[in-house]
């Protein structure tokens, strides 16, 4: 099959949400969120921007569904639901993993709005996994709320550092580092050898670490 065949066969596909979400996730993965609009899928698609309406209402939709597709990544099938802290650690392991394979997603997962029940059922998961350790309906959230925070915060750390963009970057980052006076900066200095070979998987699961151990101290000292 010719290539020209090819694509007029996918645009003979019928139109589907499922196609509509798929082609907008592939924009933001390749150009960004800038990029994203009914009208740019709609020419992706072999399609008119009204059509693109009777599968998706509206942008808001658009961009729930594309954080649905980004969940459904998530392989969360080694998990225990029996051991709390380790299905914990697992599960917002695979949602990092996840961010960082689309990271122009993270202003969407950031901002505040309704998805759809498929995008709440890892939010249901973890509640329930930090209910069944001890936690209140309240702390749950909180716990749920801090680890979030950590997980999204530490991709978006990771994305942007200069000391993850190269050899060039990384160096220069560096360099202004070993120039401080080490009478001053001693802990600086005496951290420089990690900064330049540093395993960021390390440092997600030694901060998910830190904050269950916490969580678990937290309960033991109420118990």
């Amino acid at each position: 099959m010719t290539i020209t065949q090819e694509k007029k066969d996918t645009q003979r596909e019928p139109l589907s949400r499922e196609r509509i979400l798929k082609t907008a996730l592939r924009i933001v993965d390749e150009e960004g969120l800038e990029h994203l609009s009914m009208r740019r899928i709609a020419g992706e698609l072999n399609a008119t921007p009204m059509a693109l309406y009777n599968h998706v209402p509206n942008k808001d939709a658009l961009l729930a569904g594309i954080v649905g597709l980004l969940l459904d990544e998530l392989d969360l099938s080694q998990l225990d639901p029996s051991l709390p802290p380790t299905a914990l650690k697992v599960g917002f392991g695979e949602f990092r993993k996840a961010m960082l394979r689309h990271p122009n997603l993270l202003p969407i997962m950031c901002r505040k709005g309704d998805f759809t029940p498929d995008s709440m059922r890892p939010v249901e998961l973890a509640l329930s996994l930090l209910r069944a350790m001890g936690f209140s309906d309240e702390e749950a959230l909180q716990a749920h709320w801090a680890m979030t925070g950590m997980t999204i915060g530490h991709v978006m750390w990771q994305i942007m550092t200069p000391l993850f963009d190269g050899d060039e970057a990384a160096e220069q980052a560096l360099a202004g580092k070993r120039m401080l006076p080490i009478s001053e900066f001693p802990c600086i200095h005496g951290a420089l050898p990690f900064m330049e070979d540093c395993d960021m998987d390390a440092v997600f699961e030694f901060g998910m670490d830190s904050l269950i151990e916490g969580f678990k101290t937290r309960l033991a000292a109420r118990a």
